[in-house]
């Protein structure tokens, strides 16, 4: 826990200093006065951070060095700028005054609540697999040319994988904290909070609290481990819900609406069609001329998408993989085409079969308790397809007062399903979205030309809500420490006592339940260089996977069907991992 709360100490001084930073900039450079709240500042200090972030990866390994400078940066930062950070403490000390006690709760009790859920680590497989094993050569090694041929994934350059190395604090704790989704998770949640009870308890708002809460525990899992999924997807359902509630803002916030969704897509391609929602704010400056808007904009999205192409084409030899059609490169690190073809194939493929998955559940399920949460949820996702253009048709015909950005961020929501669904329809691919086109049908349903207030339903549910995340982590303590025997005393195994300090990761849990196999081999790539083959299993004869120690470790061809690339097959440019790796001349 402790190691949790340094972690979100240090990402909220780097991010709210670097989006102060950049606000600063953007409204000295632009002759503007654009105003940000917390979580929207945090949300610009994420994107402008990719910059030195990405820049510093080409020569430097991203890891705590990195980060006690950016902290360094920080402080200078605000020393510079004390009278601003005079004001920001006294507006946040004067903001708290306004709750009650019991209000004060509701935006405590949930940050102590997900401090403990992330305390045990989920066994997914992507992160057990590959994210770990990416994080560490990002967190030991600067950008390697070619390491997409070790393993195809860690071509997907997710800038996910850049972010955790750094607030790790692995140096501090010898393993991984994974807090950053968490920790954005949190901020929209307590603005989410506020926007409620200073509304008056306002339907629309008590609403989003309720489908957010359902997109907390559709994809929880997705908070408890690595996950490339997380962040775009519950930073593009806040956008969505910010600008239903707040249309104006597609014209009066521009550096959120512009660089947000740019930024996101370097997390995950899916989310790209966010960006309509950059074109339409650029469309917007165009036709003001607001021609040094236009270029500020323009030029810090053009920098971190072109910061994260450059990485894509060291790692790849692509500029975006697996995107084999876009092949302007003639690198000898290149990764096969053929390689990329059946990535493309795969992720469309499993997409699909997760989505009949879903279908054959529905039309075939028998009334289960330990499975209503996955058939209302499915019944949600199928009802929102369903509903969301015909209730558009309505209220196109009896609501004319709604304003016109709330039909156009329908369409948003449309071409980034469309994507996604030809993309490979998986949920946690768009789980985010998904969720914002049930927030679009509800928020169009209860949209009325007075807005109606209802404090007793919305405090009852807000005190429900408070009450879930008090139950929630006590009753997954009490779930992960039987199903994993937690207390074992096992020489093997971690004591229970040590989560106060730092999460329990899914391997020391693998440890306390006696199904950890430790069976990692050295394997001689050439006379220089050694990996580790892993043939320890995610759960009981599970597929083998990597973990995050040891390192650099990899899963052999004929251990893993869906590895399309031998080692066999790989050498080394030189003497050393940094040097990369390229496939054998034939």
């Amino acid at each position: 826990m402790i190691a949790v709360i340094i972690s979100w100490i240090a990402i909220s001084i780097v991010f709210l200093s670097f989006g102060d930073f950049l606000i600063l900039l953007y409204n000295k450079l632009c002759r503007l006065n654009e105003q940000y709240g917390l979580t929207d500042t945090l949300l610009l200090g994420m994107c402008f951070m990719l910059i030195p972030l990405s820049l510093t990866s080409f020569w430097l390994p991203s890891n705590q060095y990195i980060l006690f400078s950016f902290l360094i940066l920080s402080v200078i930062y605000w020393i510079c700028r004390q009278k601003r950070f005079e004001m920001m403490l006294k507006n946040m000390k004067a903001g708290i005054k306004k709750y009650s006690l019991w209000q004060l709760l509701a935006f405590i009790v949930p940050i102590i609540g997900f401090m403990v859920v992330i305390l045990w680590q989920v066994g997914i497989f992507d992160s057990l697999y590959y994210h770990h094993q990416n994080i560490r050569w990002n967190e030991e090694y600067a950008t390697i040319p070619g390491l997409g041929n070790i393993e195809y994934r860690f071509g997907f350059n997710s800038n996910y994988m850049l972010l955790a190395p750094i607030f790790g604090l692995r140096f501090l704790f010898g393993e991984a904290v994974y807090g950053v989704q968490v920790l954005i998770l949190l901020y929209i949640l307590c603005w989410i909070f506020k926007e409620i009870i200073q509304s008056g308890y306002e339907v629309k708002r008590v609403l989003l609290l309720v489908v957010f809460t359902g997109y907390i525990f559709a994809f929880a899992y997705s908070f408890a481990a690595t996950s490339t999924d997380a962040i775009p997807n519950v930073v593009a359902f806040y956008l969505i819900a910010r600008l239903l509630l707040y249309p104006a803002e597609l014209k009066n916030k521009l550096l959120l609406c512009i660089l947000l969704p740019i930024s996101l897509v370097t997390f995950k391609l899916s989310i790209a069609p966010l960006c309509l929602i950059s074109l339409y704010s650029l469309i917007l400056l165009i036709r003001g001329k607001g021609w040094r808007s236009i270029s500020f904009l323009l030029s810090t999205g053009s920098i971190i998408v072109a910061l994260w192409m450059i990485r894509n084409v060291i790692l790849t030899g692509y500029l975006v993989f697996p995107f084999y059609e876009i092949d302007i490169f003639n690198v000898e690190w290149k990764i096969p085409k053929e390689i990329a073809m059946q990535e493309r194939e795969f992720i469309y493929t499993c997409g699909v079969n997760v989505f009949n998955s879903m279908i054959w559940f529905l039309k075939n399920w028998d009334f289960d308790i330990s499975n209503l949460p996955n058939w209302l949820f499915y019944n949600a996702y199928i009802s929102s397809f369903i509903l969301a253009p015909l209730i558009t048709v309505y209220c196109l015909i009896k609501k004319k007062f709604l304003n016109r950005i709330t039909y156009f961020l329908f369409l948003v929501l449309v071409a980034i399903l469309l994507f996604w669904v030809t993309g490979g329809p998986d949920p946690r691919f768009a789980g985010g979205i998904l969720f914002a086109l049930m927030y679009y049908v509800v928020f169009m349903l209860f949209s009325t030309r007075e807005e109606k207030r209802y404090p007793v339903i919305g405090k009852t549910i807000l005190i429900m809500f408070t009450a879930i995340m008090i139950y929630w982590p006590v009753n997954r303590t009490i779930r992960f420490s039987n199903i994993y025997n937690l207390n074992n005393s096992g020489i093997s195994a971690r004591p229970v006592y040590s989560a106060i300090y730092k999460p329990f990761s899914y391997k020391e849990m693998l440890k306390s339940w006696g199904a950890f196999v430790n069976e990692f081999y050295p394997y001689r790539f050439d006379e220089n260089l050694t990996f580790y083959v892993s043939n320890s299993p995610e759960i009981p004869n599970g597929r083998f996977v990597c973990f995050d120690a040891p390192f650099p470790c990899i899963i052999l061809q004929e251990d893993d069907p869906m590895k399309y690339q031998n080692i066999k097959d790989i050498e080394a440019r030189g003497a050393t991992f940094q040097e990369g790796f390229r496939p054998k001349r034939k």
